[in-house]
């Protein structure tokens, strides 16, 4: 963990295991050797890596992994990522059969949406009514299913009989994104919250065919 501090400033700490953003920490680098340590809304500061590491220790008694920090963009204040449904049917290429943007509830790190309290919305609104500049909402989702196609291919040569990957995608303030992680049996629930069921329907007809 000191090296990913070291490096990125923020990192997120979160069981190997775990599952729908069950402790998930995030540790961010502050000035004169202090960390800031947020567990679901709440917060605190830590001196020191010693410190930092024996709360955390406290904290995590599982394995666990340590990832970068992404500064995700923000809807009206909340952060938000995007949940990319990928299928395939047998002898076929992986296509993107969804994605909506999943927007934590307010004050969490992270966007599970029971968990924070959180909502959804259709991916093109959350990026036109986001803090992201430099990119448009169409250039941003292209770039979604390219990156999102490019991890079915790759993660496909491990999970050979995979035929469908919900990838949870971020993207940060300069419509950069970033892969978070992927979903090997993906909660499609999410999109019947869209109050378009359009997204939901082709993703169950793609799942009957497969």
């Amino acid at each position: 963990m000191s090296a990913f501090l070291d490096q990125y400033k923020k990192v997120i700490v979160k069981p190997a295991a775990g599952s729908g953003g069950a402790g998930v920490i995030l540790v961010t680098r502050k000035a004169k050797g202090h960390y800031r340590v947020q567990r679901g809304p709440s917060h605190r500061m830590l001196r020191g890596k010693l410190e930092t590491y024996r709360y955390l220790r406290r904290k995590i008694t599982t394995p666990y992994l340590i990832q970068r920090g992404i500064s995700l963009a923000r809807v009206n204040g909340s952060l938000f990522d995007v949940r990319v449904m990928v299928q395939r049917r047998s002898g076929f290429p992986w296509v993107v059969t969804g994605m909506l943007a999943k927007v934590a509830g307010r004050g969490y790190i992270i966007t599970n949406v029971k968990r924070s309290k959180g909502r959804v919305l259709p991916i093109r609104s959350a990026i036109q009514r986001s803090s992201i500049r430099g990119a448009s909402a169409s250039t941003i989702i292209a770039r979604l299913r390219r990156i999102a196609i490019l991890a079915a291919n790759r993660l496909a040569s491990y999970y050979t009989r995979q035929k469908v990957f919900g990838l949870d995608m971020g993207i940060d303030a300069n419509g950069r994104v970033w892969i978070i992680e992927a979903n090997l049996r993906p909660d499609i629930t999410l999109f019947l919250k869209l109050a378009d069921k359009s997204m939901y329907n082709h993703i169950c007809a793609y799942q009957r065919h497969v």
